[in-house]
C-alpha cells in the first residue's frame, strides 16, 4: 500500500507536526506500506537522509498560499497514491483532502492536531465541505476532536513520545548548563515553543521577570523560532530582562535541554495535545500550564494548571513555592511509568496507526 502523508505547516524536524508524525514513522511496522511524504518547505539533509535510508520520499510542493498551483501540483501527486494522511490544524485541510479525492484516491485521512483556529472565520467557511472530503478522522485529544469534529465519529490518536529518551540525567543537565553559559546553581526556567500568538510569549516573559524580582539567580530559556520573534525580544527589552534570557532558536535536542529546567511553563491560549508538555512530564519536570489547555495532558505528578486571569506575580509564586524539591529523577521514573500505562509510549500507538491505515486499506478492496 502506497501512503502520502502531507504536513500542512513544514516538514522540519523542529516542528511540532513533524515530530509527532516522526515520532509514528519511526516506531512503527512499515512492512508492507510505502510511506512517502509531501509539505511546502524544503526539509534538512539529515531529515532527508533519515527517510530515504526507509525506502521514503519526499515532495516539496508550492506554497500553500498558491492555492491553484499547490492544489494541481498535489492532485497530479496523489494520483500515484492509495492512501492520503494529512496532518493540519483546522478546516483548511480540505484543500488537500479535495485533491486526493478528484485523483482518485478513495481513502483519505484527516489528523487534527489543535482545538482553535488562528484563523476562524476560513475555518468556519469551510467546516461544511471539510465534513464531506474525508474518510477517516483521527484527533490528537477530545479538545481537537470535538473542536473540529463536532458530533461526527473520530479516533483519538495520542501524542505518543518515546519516554526513554527524556529519562533524567544529571550529567546531560551539566553538560548542556555548561555549553549554555548556566550554573549549577541556577534556577532554570524553561519554555519550547514556535513564536506565535497561541503561545503567549509576553506572559512567559512577565511571570518570568517577577521569579527574577524573587530569585536573582535565575534565568528563562526560550526553545523555538517564529514570525513573533521581534515581539519577543522588544518584551524581554522592555522588561528588563535582557542578561538572563536564552533565546536558543530551532532546536532538535530537546530531550537534552529539557534535562537542564527546572521547572517548564506553558501558558498557551490554546493547546491541541501538546507535546512539549508530555516530554516535560517525561523529564521528571513540575509543569505550570494555562488552563485553557486540554486536562488529558495532566498525566504525571506536579502538573499545575492555572488561570490566565491570574496575573504574573501569582503565577510567578506558585512556580516558586511549588518547585522547592529534590525528586527529579523519582519523579521522572513515575512519571514514565504513569505515561506509558496512559497510551502516551510511542510503541502501542503506532501499532495502532498501521491498524488504521490497513483498516483503510481492506475497506478499499472490499468496496473495489
Amino acid at each position: 500500500m502506497k501512503i502520502l502523508v502531507v504536513i500542512t505547516t513544514a516538514f522540519t524536524s523542529t516542528g511540532g507536526l513533524t515530530t509527532v508524525m516522526m515520532n509514528y514513522y519511526r516506531a512503527m511496522n512499515k512492512e508492507g506500506l510505502k510511506i512517502d511524504f509531501a509539505s511546502t518547505n524544503v526539509p534538512s539533509q539529515s531529515l532527508l537522509d533519515e527517510i530515504h535510508v526507509e525506502g521514503s520520499e519526499y515532495y516539496q510542493l508550492p506554497p500553500r498560499k498558491k492555492i491553484v498551483s499547490y492544489f494541481y501540483r498535489l492532485r497530479r501527486l496523489c494520483k500515484n497514491y492509495d492512501l492520503l494522511h494529512v496532518h493540519g490544524n483546522s478546516s483548511t485541510s480540505v484543500l488537500e483532502l479535495m485533491a486526493a479525492n478528484w485523483a482518485g484516491v478513495k481513502r483519505r485521512i484527516v489528523h487534527n492536531h489543535t482545538s482553535r483556529s488562528q484563523h476562524p472565520w476560513i475555518n468556519l467557511l469551510l467546516h461544511p465541505f471539510f465534513l464531506m472530503s474525508y474518510t477517516k478522522a483521527i484527533a490528537c485529544s477530545d479538545a481537537a476532536g470535538e473542536w473540529l469534529f463536532g458530533n461526527k465519529q473520530y479516533q483519538i490518536l495520542r501524542n505518543a513520545i518515546k519516554v526513554s529518551c527524556f529519562h533524567y540525567d544529571v550529567s546531560v543537565r551539566q553538560q548542556i548548563r555548561q555549553l549554555l553559559g548556566i550554573s549549577d546553581s541556577t534556577f532554570l526556567v524553561g519554555h519550547v515553543g514556535k513564536f506565535m500568538d497561541a503561545k503567549n510569549h509576553p506572559f512567559v516573559i512577565a511571570v518570568f521577570a517577577e521569579i527574577h524580582r524573587l530569585i536573582p539567580n535565575s534565568k528563562l530559556l526560550l526553545v523555538g523560532d517564529g514570525p513573533l520573534r521581534g515581539m519577543v525580544e522588544t518584551a524581554v527589552k522592555n522588561l528588563h530582562v535582557e542578561d538572563c534570557v536564552i533565546l536558543v532558536g530551532l532546536r532538535s535536542d530537546i530531550p537534552q535541554l529539557l534535562q537542564s529546567f527546572d521547572v517548564f511553563m506553558l501558558p498557551s491560549f490554546y493547546e491541541g495535545m501538546p507535546l512539549s508538555v508530555l516530554e516535560a512530564q517525561a523529564a521528571g519536570l513540575p509543569c505550570f500550564i494555562s488552563n485553557c489547555i486540554t486536562k488529558d495532558v495532566e498525566i504525571g505528578e506536579d502538573v499545575m494548571s492555572l488561570s490566565l486571569q491570574n496575573t504574573p506575580r501569582i503565577w510567578a509564586k506558585y512556580i516558586i513555592d511549588y518547585s522547592k524539591d529534590h525528586t527529579r529523577r523519582e519523579r521522572c521514573i513515575k512519571n514514565c511509568g504513569l505515561l506509558t500505562v496512559a497510551g502516551y509510549n510511542i510503541e502501542k500507538e503506532a501499532d495502532e496507526l498501521r491498524k488504521i491505515y490497513l483498516e483503510e486499506w481492506c475497506h478499499e478492496k472490499r468496496n473495489k
